[in-house]
């Protein structure tokens, strides 16, 4: 009997020890249906399209049939294109019940190897203003004279008819020891250079080419840097994103200015040229031979500054050969816009000077409201 309990002991044993040999010996296989994504290239330039595909080892590829999701959000089809640099994009796709794990790929900015030249030319202005007309028909021949002229209308208060889009910091702006003009009309070219309105030789302006010279010198120059503008626009609420990128960084007390203006606007605009014998002046002739003249066209008017008029400061840090810098601004549409299909971005960076009066514009970009210019 104790013979028999031995041996059964002994088979035991032995049963215990093949089963655990059995188990600590296999290793799980993985799961041989499991979904996996993979990225056509794991560093793309903001801009370009990069592909996703997904699969399994039992049924091959399942790219038709799945979702792709990058950054926590569906995307049409298996490709996207970035907008933004990112050096951690997240991809991952989902088939059936299955969802793959997550695969990363970098977004990055690639600064051209150079710039386009743009000039921007400010407007002092007003509708009570009688001699400024002028101006805005000067401002007329820059920009059919050259697409690379970018224009903003600044309307200054004054005594006569109600001005409905004077600019909150008009005052300060053309205060002698910033940009000097304190008599309307004024024009200035990249901030600093003023305009030769040629008013004892031509007091209204009739001929082009009186005017348009002036601005060869600012549009031949090589651009130290180059802007891009993205915005969208939902209610009131607007999404401003701004890239500089430098050429050079040979550039001191580089500062941001990122300014909302309108196109589309009338008014009445007081006219001194009205009964004017003038030849050829557009000011008293037809509809415009009075004073005021009724829905007169208020073109590229400020409305706001979504930074210090004067300009925010960029780091100097950032300011090198190659680089781009990034500012993002999250604002509010103000109260006197007529119409947000009319609404541009004019942006700019200023530099080079000690003092306001000193910094000119070296570069200026403009973009629609809801739209994306990229850098050119």
């Amino acid at each position: 009997m104790k013979k028999l309990n031995k041996l059964t002991h002994i088979f035991i044993f032995l049963m215990l020890c093949f089963g655990l040999t059995i188990s600590c010996g296999t290793e799980e296989e993985p799961h041989a249906s499991a979904l996996t994504v993979t990225v056509s290239s794991t560093n793309v330039q903001v801009g370009t399209a990069v592909t996703f595909t997904a699969a399994t080892t039992a049924d091959g590829d399942l790219t038709a049939e799945s979702t792709f999701f990058v950054n926590g959000e569906q995307i049409e089809g298996n490709t996207f294109t970035p907008s933004t640099a990112n050096e951690a994009n997240e991809v991952y796709a989902t088939y059936n019940d299955m969802t793959s794990a997550v695969a990363n790929f970098a977004s990055f900015d690639l600064a051209p190897g150079e710039y386009t030249q743009k000039v921007l030319v400010e407007d002092y202005t007003g509708t009570w203003c009688i001699y400024c007309p002028r101006m805005a028909q000067i401002l007329d021949f820059f920009t059919e004279y050259n697409e690379r002229v970018i224009p903003i209308a600044i309307h200054c208060d004054g005594v006569g008819i109600e001005d409905p889009w004077v600019y909150e910091h008009w005052q300060a702006m053309t205060n002698i020891n910033n940009y000097n003009a304190p008599a309307q009309p004024r024009g200035k070219i990249n901030r600093i250079n003023e305009v030769d309105m040629h008013q004892f030789g031509e007091p209204c302006p009739t001929n082009p080419d009186t005017f348009n010279g002036q601005l060869d010198s600012y549009l031949n120059q090589t651009a130290p840097l180059g802007l891009a503008i993205n915005s969208t626009l939902s209610g009131n609420s607007l999404n401003i994103q701004v890239k500089v990128g430098f050429d050079t960084g040979n550039i001191t007390n580089a500062k941001l200015v990122v300014n909302l203006i309108e196109e589309g606007l009338v008014h009445n605009q007081a006219n001194a040229y009205a009964g004017s014998n003038i030849p050829d002046c557009i000011f008293n002739q037809g509809a415009y031979n009075v004073n005021p003249i009724p829905n007169f066209p208020q073109k590229h008017v400020l409305l706001k500054s979504y930074t210090d008029i004067f300009g925010d400061a960029i780091p100097a840090s950032e300011v090198a050969e190659g680089n781009i810098w990034t500012r993002d601004l999250n604002v509010t549409l103000p109260n006197n816009v007529t119409n947000t299909n009319n609404l541009y971005i004019v942006a700019f960076v200023v530099g080079n000077g000690d003092e306001v009066k000193t910094r000119a514009a070296l570069n200026v970009q403009r973009a629609k409201v809801g739209t994306n210019q990229d850098f050119d």
